[in-house]
């Protein structure tokens, strides 16, 4: 009797404690894409750019499955978290690529919380479509859990470039030092220019050390994209209203561009920082480099209006928005021109320090 009653308590104990398992099937397809006028070859994985968002809870065990419906390999790694080696998504040393129609699977404990973000490690497949947001939610058990932050309403914001040209064309004219993409973006400085701005030897001595006109971001890209579109409004927050705060999940899938992020409806509350939490402190505005990833807590507009969550690239040629809430828009004043000239003469200081 006693054996029984204890097994039945070791089975209950077991039962409570047990790991959740998260499932998830995803399905790598070619498509076609038009941002910009023109169709282009894509990756879509289940149908959309960027990949669906993958959720899961410290503590659970995720089990991905992805379906190669290509006809070449591919691969994911799980930036920025903590995994088995053989899970981490690298072909020819952590996996063999994924064979063209064949399924892998990827299976690994959540042992951490915070955004981060997913994508394609073989190729310049991420290029084309293949990333997507990784959000891992607290327990509310948590000791850390943050009343006000970790219980928001949450929206993942994923920025991103798209360029009509092959990824691997890029590749190859940013090795052959190029100045084509500064002349698509109309941004290339003259002698003449420099002479009259009185920085003829910033320009010479620049030219003297191979540094292109347009160093503080070397590619040209046709569009801009939060969440696959250049400007889109977001998904209405259910039992929200004007004065609320929601929570965006930020993260870089960009290639090489920085992004500045601005926000009409004031300030920006930082609350983590690449899925480690962060003590809040407001910003006008920041910046967010490649592959990162920062929460903030924003302000949900009244009735009738739309504040616009603006992003920017480092060199300020366009910009992707993304609306919050419906109705009037009110717009974020955008950014001012870069001044090259003077950003090449700090460099330059700065080098010779």
């Amino acid at each position: 009797m006693k054996f029984k009653l204890s097994l039945v308590l070791v089975l209950i104990a077991f039962t409570s404690n047990a790991q959740k398992v998260v499932r998830y099937d995803l399905y790598v397809k070619d498509t076609m894409v038009n941002f910009t006028g023109k169709e282009k070859r894509a990756i879509a994985v289940n149908g959309q750019i960027p990949m669906p968002t993958l959720t899961f809870t410290e503590g659970d065990i995720a089990e991905i499955y992805v379906h190669n419906e290509m006809k070449e390999g591919t691969s994911l790694h799980w930036h920025g978290l903590f995994l088995p080696n053989k899970e981490d998504g690298v072909p020819y040393l952590t996996q063999m690529p994924i064979a063209p129609h064949t399924t892998h699977k990827y299976s690994f404990p959540i042992v951490q919380n915070g955004t981060h973000w997913y994508h394609s490690h073989s190729g310049l497949q991420e290029q084309i479509g293949m990333y997507g947001a990784l959000i891992l939610k607290k327990k509310e058990s948590d000791p850390t859990f943050r009343k006000g932050i970790d219980d928001l309403l949450t929206l993942p914001v994923v920025l991103s470039e798209w360029t009509d040209y092959n990824p691997d064309n890029v590749h190859r004219m940013l090795h052959n030092v190029s100045d084509w993409f500064a002349i698509k973006k109309g941004t290339t400085q003259s002698y003449a220019e420099a002479s009259r701005k009185g920085h003829f030897k910033t320009k010479l001595n620049n030219e003297w050390k191979r540094m292109l006109a347009m160093d503080v971001s070397d590619v040209y890209y046709d569009k801009f994209l939060i969440n696959g579109k250049n400007e889109s409004v977001a998904p209405t927050f259910k039992d929200s209203k004007g004065g609320d705060k929601v929570r965006l999940r930020i993260l870089n899938a960009g290639a090489s561009s920085y992004f500045w992020l601005t926000y009409a409806g004031g300030k920006i509350t930082v609350v983590a920082n690449d899925g480690n939490d962060v003590e809040p402190v407001v910003v006008d505005r920041l910046i967010i480099g490649v592959s990162e990833t920062y929460d903030v807590v924003v302000t949900i507009p009244a009735d009738n209006t739309a504040y616009e969550f603006l992003a920017t690239p480092e060199d300020r040629t366009k910009s992707a928005s993304l609306y919050i809430g419906n109705g009037i828009k009110q717009l974020v004043s955008p950014l001012p021109k870069l001044n090259y000239f003077e950003g090449m003469k700090m460099m330059n200081d700065m080098m010779n320090m």
